[in-house]
């Protein structure tokens, strides 16, 4: 029959590998669609949309057919808009922090489908476009929903991210146009834990 410090002991070696296997730890980067907005009551603005990047780091805890994922990401956005015929380059930088809950609809043990959801909080870091600096905001929101495809290593993921506020007000031009950003990503990571 064990003992009570026996069963400590089994417990303390056995808890960390099943914690451990409910968490996931990786890094990813992707490709970004970029899709600019506006909205206006005077203006007629044109926009060109770009592709960009992103990169970072994320940390997913996995309760049974719920799960909890946060992300660390560099993302740049880019575009062109364009007002009574001239071209303004849009081209900034935010760290952005996707919160989103997760629902596994899928396990055939070796490939897991998820649907994804959540809030994005973005934080401005830099701009080198043509538009002001000093228009941006610090930060602005998004809301965020996609599918991710698990296999032992790896995570695909296709998200869109819609933003909830503005981020740029073109002040000199009129105080009642602002500009919004919206993603269409496509991203891979790999799960190092």
């Amino acid at each position: 029959m064990l003992s009570i410090k026996h069963s400590i002991l089994i417990l303390l070696l056995v808890l960390p590998s099943l914690l451990f296997s409910q968490v996931n730890l990786g890094i990813k980067a992707g490709a970004n669609y970029n899709y600019n907005g506006f909205s206006s009551d005077s203006l007629n603005l044109a926009f060109d949309n770009a592709t960009s990047f992103s990169g970072g780091a994320f940390v997913r805890v996995k309760i049974k057919k719920i799960s909890l994922q946060a992300e660390g990401l560099f993302i740049g956005r880019k575009g062109t808009v364009s007002v009574t015929n001239v071209d303004k380059n849009i081209d900034f930088y935010t760290f952005d922090l996707p919160l989103l809950i997760g629902y596994k609809l899928m396990d055939l043990k070796v490939v897991k489908l998820r649907l994804n959801a959540g809030v994005v909080p973005s934080f401005h870091i830099k701009s080198v476009g043509d538009l002001e600096g000093a228009n941006f905001k610090d930060s602005f929101y998004s809301l965020a929903g996609g599918v991710s495809l698990d296999i032992p290593l790896f995570i695909f993921d296709v998200r869109y991210q819609g933003a909830i506020g503005d981020y740029y007000a073109l002040k000199n031009i009129d105080s009642s146009t602002k500009l919004t950003n919206s993603l269409l990503t496509f991203s891979i990571a790999w799960k190092i834990l």
